[in-house]
């Protein structure tokens, strides 16, 4: 029987110590470090990507100004 395990690691050392310990078992692994974004994540980008299409955005001098504003 053969079952995929996901495992969420934080940086390069944790990374190395897993390939580590799993080949001194002999477990074969795949490692693969493209993120896979999730359902509402791509409809957020294509939602903002329509948005400048559409021109409804605010250049980052504008929200500075607004920011000021609001803190003066």
């Amino acid at each position: 029987m053969m079952s995929t395990i996901t495992i969420h690691t934080e940086n390069e050392n944790q990374i190395n110590l897993l390939k580590a310990l799993l080949k001194e078992l002999k477990i074969n692994f795949e490692i693969d470090k493209e993120e896979k974004l999730t359902d509402w994540q791509k409809e957020k980008i294509l939602k903002g990507i329509s948005d400048i299409s559409e021109g409804k955005f605010s250049s980052s001098e504008s929200v500075a100004e607004k920011a000021r504003k609001c803190l003066g």
